[in-house]
Parts: C-alpha cells; structure tokens; sequence
C-alpha cells in the first residue's frame, strides 16, 4: 500500500509539471538519454525534442521544461539516443496483438512503426560502406507531431548489408565487461538463474583478451569476481563465482553500479576498449539511497564518456521507465527480460556489433534558414550541460584516433566543435544498419523551399578507408521520395506516442493510455487520407487492438469454462527496449 501511495503521489507532482502537445502527447521529463545519445559512452544532458520533452537535469531537480510551442534552437550540439546499439527484438508489438497477447505479456518490437521501407533507400556503391540519402515531404494535414510544422526533413545513412570481400578486417577492440546483478531476495529463482545463464553464455563468447567482472548488492555490495581477462580466468574459477551469488536481502541500487564503475576502471584503457556496465535487477531501490534522481545524480558525477551503461528489468514491478532513464546517462539500452534467451541475445548482439563497424566518427551539420522554425527533431537530445558536452567531444577524438590506428585514415576537422548550425555526432555505425535523422520544421506561408538550408555529412569509410565529406542542398535533387520521408516520420511519432501509453499503463492509468492512443488514431487516419501508404492503415489497426488490450488489464483470467477456479490478473509488464528503436536507428533485413 505504501508504494502504491507513493507512487501516485509522484505521478500527480509528475503530471503538474507536463508539457502537452496539440494532440494531448504528455512526455514525462527524464534524466539525460544516450546522449553518446546512445553511444559508445557519453554522459547524456537531454532536455527536449521538438515538443516532446524527455528527459530533465541529472544535477536535480528546479530545471524549468522547455516551451514545447517555442521552436527548437538553429545551433546547437545534439546526440543522438542509443548510439553504441542497434539490435532488434524477436517478436514485434503487431504479431503479438494480432494474436490477442495482452500487451507487456511477452518482448514489443516497436521497430514495427519505424523499420518500414528501408529498402528503398539507396545503399553504397560499390568499394564503400555507407551511402547518405537526403528528402524532403510537405505536411498539410494534422498528422504530424507538432501543429506548426509544414514539412518533413530526412537525412540517412545506410550501410551496406556485408563489409565487401576485398576489405581486410581488423582486430576489434577488446571488450571491458563489468555485471552489477541485484541479488536482493526478490531476485529469487528463474530471475537470478537468468542472470547466471547469461553470464555463462557471455563467457563461452569472449575472446582471450576480453575483460570480466561481477559485482553483486542486496543491501551491501560484494566484489564477486575481480574485472580480469578470460585468458587468466579459468571456467571453473568463473562458475564457482556465478554459482555462489545468492538471493537474500534489500536493493541498493546506487551502491551497486558505484561499485560497478569503479570496478570497471580496473582494465579501462582510454580509446582502447569498449566498456560497458550491465545492470540486472528487478525493481525499485528498498535499500540506501532510494530516490531515483538523486542516483541518477551520483551516477551522473562518476561516468565517464568511454562507458556504455545498460540495464535488463525482471519482473512487473521492475522499473522501466527508471532504469531506461538511467540508461541513458552514459547511452545504453533498456530491456524488460519476459525470456532468459533474452538477455544472452542482446549481451552476444552487444559483443559482436564490434566486428562490423561500417563508418565511424560520424559528425552531421544541418544548416537550416534562420527564417525557417525547427519545430521537433526525433530521437535526439540536445546537450546543454557542460560536462555532457565535454563527453561528446572528448569521444570524437577517441573515434578519429580509432580511424588512424585502426583504418590508418586521419579524420576530417571536427563539425560537432562550431558553434553554427544543428551538430549531431553519432559515432559509428554497423553494416546492416540505417540511420536517420528527421525534422520538423515549419516553413513561413508563402516561402520559396530554395535556400531551406543545407546538410554537411563527414565519416570515415571502413570499407574505403578514407574520410567522406558530403553537402547536401535539403531542398535540392532528393534521393528519397516524399512518401518515404514521411512514413518514416510518421512510423518514428507513432513510435513515441506507443512508448509513452505504455507508460501511462506502468502508472496504472489505463485512461490516459487509451485516449492517447485515440488521438493518435485520429492522427494516423488523417496521415492515410492524404497519402494511403499501408502503414498508416496497419498501424490503425494496430492501435486499435492495443486499446482493446488495455481495455482488459486488471481483469482475472481463466483456464476452463468452470464457473470457479483460480486465475491471473493482466498486468504490464513490458516497456523493453523501445528506446534504441524511437532513436531512427535500426538494422536492415
């Protein structure tokens, strides 16, 4: 009863102080998201997007939420969320509510809304990795997310499906994994089991070089196993220190993924290992410091910006919109576990991205008409804290050093460093991955689209080894058609407006979920009347049967026709890896 209070309690404080859009879109305000946006490891200081407002201050509390009406700045440093990973889950949202699976009872692929149509853009010509694809589409109706925005502005990136047979490969970096596994009594039976297959898993997949660690926290905090490398840690001795962990006590959170980053610095090698933090636990902090923005706070003051910190949830009290937020702060995923092979997946996804990196140290600079208003830009963040900002400049020098010790290519000048112009810094993308960027903006009646602005794209080409520059006249010769660009778009809002009913339904608020679910039908019927793409129609149907689902949480179920019997209740239980989706940053198939 407590909990419940309180955490009503911090939804009606939560709800006084959320922006709403012309559609009624709340966006709970979060601490920082990949801002390495999702990256190979960047403390992320998010504020807003266009009109959605993610994320708050990790410094605390008092930061006053962007005027979602007022346009997005024309200069300014952002980052894209969920950089470091671009994984997709087995089963999608549509499969599963097209099967009457009540919503949260099994993993939601919500790249359903996003990955649609990535083979018509133009991949790269032969000899070279990554091809950069530009459109534009006007917007006249009401379905988009902001009310002002006139047009649709996409940027792409499309690597390759293979690295070309002709390149030679490169030794990947060796991986710095540290394990914080909750190990507070809640975490009893086939939670903790999962942890331990997992971490067995892993290990049969690492290479000699590659670093291990475990440190397990109920109330306390124990260094389980000492960050060593396989090659000086025998299977026996690594099982005999899996085996041991056992479930009893409180939940100590913050402790706990102190002790993991400190852990993590035992073999860090600035540059010259991918580091990155798992957090595995199952629900809220009971022990030490429990207030989630104060341990968003401390974790914040000991990131580093060469660390990916990422966070599995068990159970249906777990956390998510909590643990994604935390994520976030040093641009790692979320997943909500429903299946063991879950977890091993997405740790062998994370561990093998490494070997096939398509472009690096990708720096993007959209120069956008001081006239013309940047109304939303999804699956960024704008970083406005200094230290943030320090991160994601300190990772473009690791990534050009990268390109000369590993590609022997020397990177172009920095544009994330200007002080003009939108400046997206994205890291590194794998083959068989697309990344987009998409703006609204709104363009002043009667406004010729010439001189809309322009779009310079710098990489350096693994497969051609060599650095890329490009630049693009937005309103010039596009490579994607109109109705591309804005089912991408559109895919990418219903994306968000998805997320966030979920988590109306993690409150408990079935209502506020079905109503924004409701208008964001009506904005997907408006889409399909001007422009009768599939997917519009789909995901009306879609939508449909989700208010339906969530019509029926709360209500008991049963497993015979007997008048009695016992039952379950539905209940949410899943907000799993949205966030690497939402971002525009998924893989081709």
């Amino acid at each position: 009863m407590e909990r419940a209070v309180r955490r009503r309690s911090a939804k009606s404080a939560r709800e006084a102080r959320e922006p709403h859009d012309r559609l009624g879109l709340a966006h709970r305000p979060r601490t920082a998201n990949t801002v390495s946006g999702g990256v190979s490891g960047n403390i992320v200081q998010a504020s807003s997007i266009g009109s959605l407002n993610f994320y708050g201050s990790p410094h605390g509390p008092g930061r006053t939420p962007r005027d979602p009406d007022q346009p997005l700045p024309h200069d300014g440093l952002y980052i894209r969320r969920n950089n470091a990973f671009g994984t997709r889950s087995v089963l999608g949202v549509k499969d599963l509510i097209e099967q009457g699976v009540i919503v949260g009872q099994d993993q939601i692929r919500f790249d359903d809304f996003v990955v649609a149509r990535t083979d018509q853009v133009p991949g790269p010509r032969p000899g070279e990795a990554v091809a950069v694809s530009h459109g534009l589409a006007a917007v006249p109706g009401t379905f988009k997310a902001n009310e002002a925005t006139t047009h649709f502005v996409e940027v792409t990136l499309k690597a390759g499906d293979t690295p070309p047979a002709d390149v030679p490969a490169t030794e990947p970096l060796p991986v710095n994994f540290v394990f914080v596994v909750d190990i507070s009594s809640s975490m009893t039976g086939e939670k903790l089991a999962t942890v331990k297959s997992a971490l067995h898993a892993l290990y049969a997949e690492l290479r000699p070089m590659d670093c291990l660690g475990i440190i397990a926290f109920n109330h306390t905090v124990s260094t389980v196993l000492p960050a060593v490398a396989k090659k000086d840690l025998t299977i026996d001795h690594f099982a005999q220190a899996v085996a041991g962990m056992t479930a009893t006590g409180a939940t100590d959170i913050n402790l706990g993924v102190q002790y993991g980053i400190d852990e993590i610095s035992r073999h860090s090698r600035s540059g010259r290992t991918v580091n990155c933090l798992y957090l595995f636990s199952d629900g809220d902090p009971t022990s030490g410091e429990r207030d989630w923005l104060t341990i968003r706070t401390n974790l914040a003051a000991k990131l580093r910006g060469d660390l990916t910190l990422s966070c599995f949830g068990f159970g249906s009290d777990a956390r998510m919109p909590e643990l994604a937020a935390l994520a976030g702060l040093a641009g790692g995923h979320s997943t909500f576990v429903t299946r063991p092979e879950q977890v091993t997946a997405d740790l062998h996804g994370d561990l093998s991205r490494r070997d096939h990196l398509a472009a690096i140290d990708i720096q993007l600079r959209l120069d956008i008409d001081p006239e013309v208003e940047i109304r939303h830009l999804y699956g960024h963040d704008l970083v406005s804290d200094p230290r943030a900002r320090a991160a994601v400049l300190r990772d473009a020098v690791r990534a050009a050093q990268r390109a000369r010790e590993d590609y022997g290519t020397e990177a172009l000048p920095d544009l994330i460093t200007e002080e003009k112009g939108i400046r997206i810094f994205a890291p590194d993308l794998a083959y068989e991955e697309t990344y987009w960027v998409v703006l609204e903006v709104r363009v002043p009646p009667g406004r010729d689209l010439s001189g809309l602005g322009t779009a310079t794209v710098q990489y350096v080409d693994t497969a051609a080894r060599e650095s890329r520059r490009l630049e693009i006249d937005l309103a010039g010769s596009p490579t994607l058609s109109e109705e591309t660009v804005a089912v991408h778009a559109i895919g990418l809002w219903t994306s968000e407006v998805t997320f966030y009913a979920l988590d109306d339904l993690y409150d408990r608020d079935k209502e506020a979920a079905k109503n924004r679910l409701e208008r964001h039908l009506h904005a997907l019927e408006a889409a399909h009347h001007h422009l009768p793409a599939e997917e519009f129609r789909d995901d009306q149907v879609t939508l449909r049967k989700f208010i339906t689902l969530t019509g029926t949480l709360g209500t008991m179920v049963a497993f015979s026709d007997a008048s009695a019997g016992g039952g379950f209740v539905h209940t949410v239980k899943t907000m799993n890896d949205f966030g690497r989706v939402r971002s525009g940053f998924v893989p081709h198939y």
